[in-house]
């Protein structure tokens, strides 16, 4: 049995659904101390007019993210040293979404969406160039891996996601709590990972899983922002989302609140959602809306 308990005081949840706006995929570098946030550059690098989000780092220099075009959701490709963009997946009934890579792998794994809609977790091995379902039964919406053999899912059921947690130790998911978010991290240089669940107000609430003792332990963190569901972690002590145009930090070692971090209103973006930072901390890709 999950074991619940609170590690500190201190959204609206959409359901896993992949029609929505037409947002685009934007590339920052930061820089960061345990104190200060600076965000300069800034790209578009989708530049596609179908919807692109959802991006992820496959490496310190290497951005994957879902990739929508005349109908086609793929899994794209943007090379950050040479600035090039390509097409990882060309399959014409089907859609990929919530690229990642493979701990411990080269592989990418993918939330893969047949043409009858139903949503299976499966991997993309480069030899082979093709996919296999890791999960044949589950309607995965959103994952995270701790480690290749280790994972949590958002799950559809009707009505909503719960989430469950899977390991190398136990052959099926092991349902961990119902009204689950989307936003599943592995948290930086710990042995947790972290999930959001819709509360009373219906805004969403961060909790640690924690995965170092012999079964899983939750822990309430924070309750995100109003309308918030999407974050990443920029370390392991400190948590950013994006809201409008700003980017917020809440520190788990500071005041219990999301401060203001930084402004891309001159970038003419807004409606930031999607958002993931590099491992080696340089970079930050967010989804986002351009002003017109």
């Amino acid at each position: 049995m999950l074991k619940l308990s609170l590690l500190g005081l201190l959204g609206f949840l959409g359901l896993a659904t992949f029609a929505q706006s037409d947002p685009e995929v934007y590339l920052f570098d930061i820089k960061t101390t345990p104190t200060t946030f600076e965000v300069t550059g800034g790209e578009n690098i989708s530049k596609n007019k179908g919807y692109d989000s959802q991006p992820s780092f496959y490496d310190d220099t290497t951005l994957i993210y879902s990739r929508t075009a005349n109908s086609l959701t793929a899994i794209g490709i943007y090379e950050i040293s040479t600035q090039e963009t390509s097409v990882l997946t060309d399959e014409p009934n089907s859609g990929f979404f919530s690229p990642q890579r493979l701990p411990e792998t080269d592989r990418v794994v993918a939330v893969r969406q047949d043409s009858e809609g139903r949503q299976r977790l499966a991997v993309y091995d480069f030899k082979t160039k093709a996919f296999q379902k890791l999960l044949d039964s589950s309607q995965v919406g959103y994952f995270s891996f701790y480690d290749k053999d280790t994972f949590i899912a958002s799950v559809l059921v009707p009505n909503k996601m719960d989430l469950f947690f899977k390991n190398s130790n136990k052959d099926s998911l092991q349902k961990i709590i119902g009204n689950a978010g989307r936003s599943l991290h592995k948290v930086p240089n710990s042995q947790s990972m972290s999930y959001t669940v819709e509360n009373d107000d219906q805004n969403m609430d961060l909790y640690i899983l924690d995965l170092s003792g012999e079964e899983p332990t939750s822990y309430f963190v924070c309750e995100l922002p109003i309308g918030r569901q999407d974050y990443a972690w920029l370390d392991e002590n400190r948590i950013i989302l994006g809201s409008g145009d700003s980017l917020f930090i809440y520190d788990l070692f500071g005041e219990p609140a999301w401060k203001f971090a930084f402004s891309l209103n001159s970038y003419k973006l807004t409606g930031i959602t999607r958002i993931s930072i590099s491992p080696d901390g340089k970079h930050l890709a967010l989804a986002a809306e351009p002003v017109n």
